[in-house]
């Protein structure tokens, strides 16, 4: 479940205590000595570089879903939400697990509608790239797709896009060769403009009566 590097640099030190000094239920001097445990491991997921503290948890439905507490590079706690049915988990930047929870939720309930559509979003990428067809994807997009916030931000700096409010669809399915995740983003846009296109056509019928 967790991929450990032994060696952290001195630099991510105060990261480190910062998490420590999260856990509940325990003294000072228990949490300072908390980085020699062993309990605090380092992760790399979804593009997320983070400390993760293996006894600062909350289970939920029967153990099958647990929220780690965590940290990442940039210095942002956040909840790592696992389910034992599944390989990656879930970044969530709610303060509260029960909240980091839902989130996780309702993003793992729109990934497997989006998946049931998946055949449609790699022939409308693959349009895109071909230029058959036209289509603009925004961050907010991103944040309305089935991804976590804290993933997509990690994603665009590591491509140099971090600033970046917008694409043209064609990047977008560029995107997406990169990391097939971006299909749940397309997926968001093409959904959006199909409405606009149908609110617009509506009104153009309401104009003509």
């Amino acid at each position: 479940m967790f991929v450990l590097f032994d060696r952290t640099p001195h630099r991510h030190a105060k990261l480190i205590e910062r998490l420590a000094m999260m856990r509940p239920m325990t003294s000072l001097i228990e949490r300072e000595l908390l980085p020699a445990t062993g309990d605090i491991v380092e992760l790399r997921e979804n593009w997320i570089r983070m400390w993760v503290d293996k006894g600062h948890a909350v289970s939920f439905d029967g153990g099958r879903i647990t929220a780690f507490r965590g940290i990442c590079d940039r210095g942002r706690p956040m909840w790592l939400v696992r389910r034992s049915d599944k390989r990656h988990g879930y970044h969530s930047l709610h303060a509260d697990p029960v909240d980091a929870v839902e989130e996780a939720q309702a993003a793992w309930d729109a990934r497997r509608a989006g998946r049931k559509r998946w055949d449609e979003v790699e022939r409308f990428a693959a349009d895109l790239l071909r230029g058959r067809e036209r289509l603009t994807v925004t961050i907010e997009d991103a944040y309305d797709s089935a991804l976590c916030g804290p993933g997509i931000e990690a994603f665009l700096r590591r491509i140099g896009l971090g600033r970046v409010r917008r694409v043209s669809g064609r990047v977008a399915a560029l995107m997406m060769k990169l990391e097939p995740q971006v299909g749940f983003v397309i997926l968001v846009a093409m959904d959006r403009a199909a409405a606009a296109e149908g609110g617009a056509a509506q009104e153009g019928l309401a104009v003509a009566d």
